[in-house]
């Protein structure tokens, strides 16, 4: 049986809908879904992988993911690794790693059938969206404000939505003054690695941000970012979640 190594989380969450899952030996700490993550060896996180422990792991086939393990993925291919690396910016990319990641393990048809699966409950979701294409401010990360890009944008405007900057676009950092001047109607806090902890009060705590609308009519909500920030199956949770924060925006 193949033996893989998963270093983000997305590709793991991918792997797992594909029927991999009894083929990973090895995961990030930050991979925690689904439930059986849990019993799969530690080898690190997104930057600080320990190379000796995935060595020793011996994997057959190694996944890494953006451009945050780009180096990652060069040294692991430099010591003789297979390995898989994606690095998708927009929906459309998504699906197409989706099924980069079947073909590796050999699980083309399964990823051709994940892709139409995630497709059908995003047109679920965007049939049923509100109308009214609310401005949405989607922040990913809070020091400095960071306005989620890639494919945030596609998922936003599928649930309804207006995003602040377009599909394809990297997430960057952002002011005051563009998103005072983008007037979003509903602020939506999804950082990096927090989950649902996220403190929505930050936002209205700084200066200046009091003038915005949507803080003024408190239309900020936080999303877990395990469903908004990682290109695998849950998008389509991520995308009705979004939808129905746009329907009850006041």
């Amino acid at each position: 049986m193949m033996r893989i190594v998963s270093l983000a989380p997305s590709s793991t969450e991918i792997l797992f809908s594909l029927a991999a899952g009894p083929q990973i030996v090895g995961v990030t700490r930050f991979c925690d879904y689904p439930a059986e993550t849990r019993n799969i060896v530690r080898v690190g996180g997104w930057i600080d992988v320990d190379y000796s422990r995935i060595e020793n792991l011996n994997p057959d086939l190694i996944f890494t993911s953006t451009f945050l393990q780009g180096n990652i993925a060069k040294t692991l291919s430099g010591r003789g690794f297979n390995v898989v690396h994606t690095d998708p910016k927009s929906l459309d990319e998504v699906y197409e790693s989706v099924i980069t990641i079947g073909k590796a393990c050999g699980r083309i048809e399964e990823s051709k059938i994940l892709v139409r699966k995630i497709m059908n409950s995003l047109d679920e979701v965007k049939k049923s969206a509100a109308g009214g294409r609310i401005k949405i401010y989607c922040e990913e990360w809070h020091r400095p404000p960071t306005v989620s890009g890639n494919w945030v944008p596609d998922i936003i405007g599928i649930a309804g939505g207006k995003s602040m900057i377009t599909s394809g676009q990297i997430s960057r950092e952002t002011t005051l003054e563009e998103v005072e001047e983008f007037d979003p109607g509903l602020i939506v806090v999804s950082l990096c690695g927090f989950g649902e902890k996220a403190d929505k009060k930050f936002v209205s705590q700084r200066a200046g941000w009091q003038r915005l609308n949507a803080v003024k009519n408190g239309n900020i909500a936080v999303i877990n970012d395990s469903l908004l920030n990682r290109p695998g199956p849950r998008l389509a949770d991520a995308a009705r979640l979004l939808s129905t924060l746009i329907a009850g925006s006041k």
